[in-house]
């Protein structure tokens, strides 16, 4: 969970950057003529005015504070990397150990206990949120483009009456040079949460 005071903070970072280099580094769109960003996020399109940081959009008023946290910080601190294609666990982010148990707690666990017997529903609320089915290792894996340059995977291994269910959730390499470490926590969270939130009959 971001505070209050971290959405004060990334507003304030936010507003003394360059509205267009951050749009260039970040893979979205600068509009000069709405003095905004615009970029997508979890498969909606949202704008984010400049200096003053608000957000805009179809679904804005579904963000929640860390995810309006999220996507400032996302756009002041692009580094502007390409994805890389090659996967990172959560343990293997800067400094990522020290809180891998509570990611696999909070994050990865939930995921698992809800998709276990049912994998095709991951990969429909997956696809609800503009991903698509990957084959790694598993069961089942998703590939998600939560931001316009962060791919996160969610793999799912079906239990059975020798070993529970269990989920994995992975970064693309690249995602460091866009979000710390904490804040790539939170975006594991929120996408657990919406996949979660996503999850029923699938049509």
């Amino acid at each position: 969970m971001i505070y209050k005071h971290v959405l004060l903070e990334a507003r304030r970072e936010f507003a003394g950057g360059d509205p267009g280099r951050m749009a260039s580094l970040s893979g979205s769109e600068y509009v000069p003529e709405r003095h905004a960003v615009r970029l997508r996020y979890l498969n909606a399109v949202y704008e984010v005015s400049f200096p003053d940081g608000e957000i805009a959009g179809d679904r804005a008023g579904e963000l929640n504070q860390d995810e309006e946290a999220l996507l400032l910080q996302y756009l002041s601190q692009a580094s502007g990397g390409s994805t890389t294609g090659r996967w990172i666990a959560f343990a293997e982010l800067p400094s990522g150990m020290l809180h891998d148990a509570p990611f696999r707690v909070e994050v990865t666990k939930p995921l698992a206990q809800l998709f276990d017997q049912r994998p095709q529903h991951l990969i429909w609320a997956a696809k609800q949120l503009g991903g698509h089915a990957i084959r790694l290792t598993g069961d089942a894996g998703v590939v998600v483009p939560v931001l316009p340059r962060i791919l996160l995977a969610v793999l799912l291994w079906v239990g059975d009456e020798e070993f529970p269910a269990r989920a994995n959730m992975l970064f693309d390499a690249v995602s460091p040079g866009y979000l710390s470490t904490a804040s790539l926590f939170v975006l594991g969270s929120c996408l657990s949460a919406h996949l979660q939130q996503m999850a029923g009959n699938p049509e």
